[in-house]
């Protein structure tokens, strides 16, 4: 058997229950290496989803890692690219289908996880923003920060963050609505900033991309008394929009 060939065996019994490999005797040392895998992995997941932890439980939440591992193996020597398909994974397990929040909750974790991984960037340059003429406006894309990111939840987040912090007595009512958040990293946190409607609109355009232009036209459309010079210039303050 080739090495490569080897190799590749050898990776994938050590993400399933398969303990038979011709080339390791006695054939029960393969459990040595699958159970530290596994752990290393239920690790990560338990470091990026804390609040899914708080939500079902230590032990259910290793019974739910076991079998996430299975269905989405870990591709990557960096554990923190492990856990992108949690919230997928939650939407279809079972044994939490009551659970209809859990999938959204395991969402803003995996954006909270991946901001606190993002690149940095400089301040906008307004000197250089000054230099363009008006009737180029409508061609202008701005950009966020790569460690800001707006996101829809259809559920209570905010509600719920609190529950996992122990700041909420009360049980939550997940009708209650959702809310829009700007995320973003300042030091080494995340904050969290709920937007209105039309806040939401202008910067969730700029996320997709759209100009300046469209990028208002639809948020007046949300909001007619939507001002742009006082919004813009907080978030470029803030570091939010850092670029065109």
């Amino acid at each position: 058997m080739q090495l490569q060939n080897l190799q590749l065996e050898f990776a994938d019994a050590l993400l399933t229950d398969e303990q038979h490999l011709d080339f390791i005797l006695p054939t029960q040392n393969i459990r040595i290496y699958q159970n530290n895998v596994q752990t290393h992995l239920i690790q990560a997941l338990r470091h990026t989803y804390p609040m899914i932890v708080k939500l079902v439980g230590d032990d259910f939440f290793r019974v739910t890692a076991k079998e996430y591992i299975k269905r989405y193996p870990s591709r990557s020597g960096d554990l923190n690219d492990y856990g992108q398909y949690v919230s997928d994974f939650l939407a279809e397990y079972q044994p939490v289908k009551d659970l209809i929040y859990l999938a959204e909750v395991a969402q803003f974790e995996w954006m909270c996880h991946t901001l606190l991984f993002a690149g940095t960037h400089a301040p906008f340059n307004i000197t250089l923003f000054k230099t363009i003429s008006p009737e180029h406006y409508d061609q202008i894309h701005f950009i966020l920060h790569p460690a800001a990111r707006v996101m829809k939840f259809y559920y209570p987040m905010l509600r719920i963050i609190d529950l996992c912090k122990d700041e909420v007595d009360d049980t939550i009512d997940i009708g209650e609505g959702g809310v829009d958040l700007l995320m973003f990293r300042k030091e080494s946190d995340i904050r969290l900033i709920p937007l209105s409607e039309s806040d939401f609109s202008f910067l969730s355009a700029l996320q997709d991309n759209l100009s300046l232009t469209a990028a208002l036209e639809t948020t007046l459309l949300v909001d007619p008394t939507f001002t742009l010079d006082e919004k813009l210039a907080g978030w470029v303050q803030d570091l939010i929009i850092v670029d065109y």
